[in-house]
């Protein structure tokens, strides 16, 4: 059996997006489940905290501009904002326990209203289609979490691209 790398992602997201948008979101999370059930191939930098804010770190971007894999880490406390995606989105959890929490944006209402929360453990793994919905992701435990999120955009949007932040 031939180690898990990083390139083995990359390789199969690529796969998994060659077999059309039909195929995608089963397959890509079943190429970011794999890389959950291992755990050598996430390089030590790529698992460092930033305790202001939860960290980024970007593990590929693909050629063509398809997608982009991230690793993001969060410490204990750490909350993304309420937000929604313009693209595709997989994220699994690496490392830890994250609390996902899940919006509606109500007729009339300026802010969404938070609806329910899913606890997501090692080898969780959720998918969205772009605009599917509003979320928000933290890590309310006392040690670090780490997550890999695959974005249906390119390396050049991963910081405008991806998320659309409600106040």
């Amino acid at each position: 059996m031939q180690p898990y790398t990083a390139a083995t992602l990359m390789e199969q997201v690529a796969l998994a997006l060659d077999a059309g948008e039909l195929a995608r979101a089963s397959r890509v999370k079943q190429a970011l489940l794999g890389a959950l059930l291992q755990h050598d191939w996430l390089p030590p930098d790529r698992r460092t905290a930033n305790h202001q804010n939860y960290a980024r770190h970007l593990l590929h971007a693909d050629p063509a501009g398809r997608f982009s894999v991230l690793s993001i880490v969060w410490s204990p406390g750490q909350k993304s904002p309420v937000h929604g995606h313009h693209t595709w989105c997989a994220v699994g959890v690496f490392k830890g326990e994250i609390e996902e929490s899940f919006f509606d944006k109500a007729n009339g209402q300026a802010a969404p209203v938070q609806r329910h929360n899913a606890m997501r453990g090692v080898g969780s793994v959720t998918y969205a289609d772009a605009g599917a919905g509003i979320h928000r992701i933290a890590n309310r435990a006392d040690e670090v979490a780490i997550t890999i999120h695959v974005y249906g955009v390119g390396a050049d949007r991963v910081t405008s691209g991806i998320n659309r932040v409600y106040a």
